[in-house]
């Protein structure tokens, strides 16, 4: 099924990277410059989903949401707002204002994407829920194994929706839940037991829910505050699954799989036995797996190291029980197919043509004298997928429109109108740090500040410069695109 997105923002080049993210990735896009556009397009049709700007010429989100929503629309079609402000007032006011979520300008791909297919789920998860229920209540009794099935494929898709928050990491619950089932049956566990384990497995890191995409995906090293909130994710877990009173371990596995042998773990620091067993089994199975799979910091680590390393942490990081038992695996792995797969599109290892090699150096020439325009294109390149040519795209739209507001910007600051002016300008930062312009958007974004605060003596000291900035940022755009097409 193909879904319909609305996008409604007055700035040109939000549109155009937001139709092309979205279309590229499957969903039908309808772009729309206002908020009244937005409403007179809902009288004829409705979309599954409305992305709306907050702040607009004519009326701005907030009043568009209020008027949707007494137009009865808001409960018919979920509602996330976009805006490029920073501060927490903005996001907490759009919630407020029914929206269902909230995304920050510049678009950052995986984050749009994902906001938007979960938005798109949990809606229509919400409005079936009460005919859900009716009918599985109507249903007087199931068959036990139609039971067991479906739950393992709840499970196992609440655990896909959990690796898809990191890209790095999919199939990572599937395969902690293998490797930790495959631990039990060899310590003799019973059937029932693998299979709870198994389950366990599968929940371990439901708490990652609640952990910001932008720290799980984060390439370089956490700060201390960051990995803070990593390690919350164990209790958030525990508090998710302790009301499955079914399965109490559940609960525990989430809760104590970071728990280390030698008591340094977290978030209780628990020792030895006094460590779930089952815990235990998933502590190795997920350290076994962090190593064997790729990460945004690390790719696939060799067998002979992923073995020395466990071999270290047995009887500080690990039961030493079962650290043996995963080495004893490991050993007879004698391919390595204990890992993830990673393989190319075609399903081959691909190695560049001469062909591939000339227009790589093409893309870093046209990379390299952008920068030398004073484009930062690895900020710009973030917010289009690191795809060069969706790059090239929002520089020419960016370039397209920048006499207009150029002529826009004077012409609000000549007529002395102040939130005009500051529309435009909050525009500008925003298309100026979607194609990497940091100095025209950081520039933008202090004017911006001093029209909000009315202090006309900054704007008046610095409207020029931000012309000029702006002038010259286009400039080398063009110099770069025009010669490099």
């Amino acid at each position: 099924m193909q879904y319909h997105i609305a996008v409604t923002d007055d700035d040109s080049i939000n549109l155009k990277a937001a139709e092309l993210i979205l279309s590229f990735n499957g969903y039908k896009v309808s772009c729309l410059s206002s908020g009244e556009d937005l409403l007179e397009f809902l009288s004829g049709e409705l979309p599954d989903l409305i992305l709306l700007d907050v702040h607009m010429k004519g009326i701005d989100g907030f009043e568009t949401m209020r008027r949707i929503s007494t137009m009865g629309i808001a409960s018919k079609v979920p509602v996330i707002f976009l805006t490029a402000d920073n501060d927490s007032d903005t996001e907490t006011k759009a919630l407020g204002s029914g929206a269902m979520d909230f995304v920050s300008k510049p678009f950052v791909t995986s984050v749009l994407l994902l906001r938007v297919k979960n938005t798109i789920q949990l809606f229509r998860l919400q409005k079936d829920l009460t005919q859900e229920v009716r009918e599985k209540t109507a249903e007087a009794i199931l068959e036990h194994e139609r039971n067991e099935r479906l739950t393992m494929q709840v499970v196992k898709t609440l655990a896909g929706t959990i690796d898809a928050k990191d890209k790095y990491t999919n199939g990572h619950s599937s395969r902690v839940a293998e490797y930790s089932a495959e631990i039990a049956r060899r310590a003799g566990y019973s059937e029932k037991a693998v299979e709870d384990i198994y389950m366990m497995g599968l929940l371990h890191d439901v708490g990652k829910i609640g952990v910001p995409d932008t720290i799980i995906n984060k390439p370089s090293r956490l700060t201390d505050e960051e990995y803070k909130i990593i390690k919350t994710h164990s209790m958030t877990g525990h508090e998710i699954l302790k009301n499955i009173t079914e399965m109490p371990m559940l609960a525990v596995g989430a809760r104590s799989h970071h728990e280390r042998f030698d008591g340094t773990g977290y978030p209780d620091g628990l020792s030895g036995s006094d460590i779930p067993e089952e815990a235990r089994i998933i502590a190795v199975a997920d350290a076994y797996d962090a190593m064997s799979s790729r990460r945004s910091y690390h790719s696939v680590f060799a067998q002979e190291y992923i073995r020395s390393e466990i071999e270290k942490g047995r009887g500080t990081q690990f039961d030493p029980r079962f650290a043996d038992i995963i080495l004893d695996m490991i050993d007879e792995d004698s391919g390595y197919t204990m890992r993830e797969k990673v393989i190319s599109a075609d399903g081959e290892d691909t190695h560049g043509s001469i062909d591939d090699t000339e227009k790589d150096d093409e893309k870093f020439a046209f990379l390299s004298m952008l920068e030398a325009g004073g484009i930062e294109t690895a900020e710009g390149l973030k917010y289009c997928m690191n795809d060069v040519s969706f790059y090239a795209e929002m520089l020419k739209e960016f370039v397209s429109g920048a006499e207009d507001r150029e002529t826009a910007i004077c012409r609000s600051l000549e007529s002395g109108d102040s939130e005009k002016y500051r529309v435009y300008v909050h525009s500008l930062k925003s298309a100026a740090k979607t194609i990497g312009a940091q100095k025209l958007s950081g520039l933008a974004e202090q004017v911006e500040n001093a029209a909000k605060n009315n202090d006309k003596a900054f704007i008046k000291a610095n409207n020029d410069e931000l012309i000029a900035c702006l002038k010259m940022t286009v400039g080398g755009v063009l110099m770069a695109v025009n010669m490099y097409q």
